[in-house]
């Protein structure tokens, strides 16, 4: 895939959106906190809120998904 395609893909949060399990709890927090503070509308037409906190996010966001992935794989019960 191109840079100007992955560029223009989409972020989106995963199916387990907002579950946490307790090994990442920490690394969740992260991401909830950014994506609390950047999902900021500017004006009540702003509808690019999300997409732009997401993109601001991206980090955490992928960090995010990869432990929760790990995690749920090996069947951790602890979900919150």
């Amino acid at each position: 895939m191109s840079t100007t395609n992955k560029q223009q893909q989409e972020l989106a949060v995963p199916g387990f959106f907002p579950a946490v399990t307790s090994e990442c709890k920490e690394v969740a927090a992260k991401f909830f906190i950014c994506i609390e503070k950047s999902m900021v509308s500017h004006n009540d037409e702003d509808i690019d809120a999300p997409r732009r906190g997401l993109r601001y996010c991206e980090k955490q966001l992928i960090d995010y998904t990869v432990c929760m992935e790990q995690s749920l794989a090996k069947g951790s019960p602890n979900i919150h």
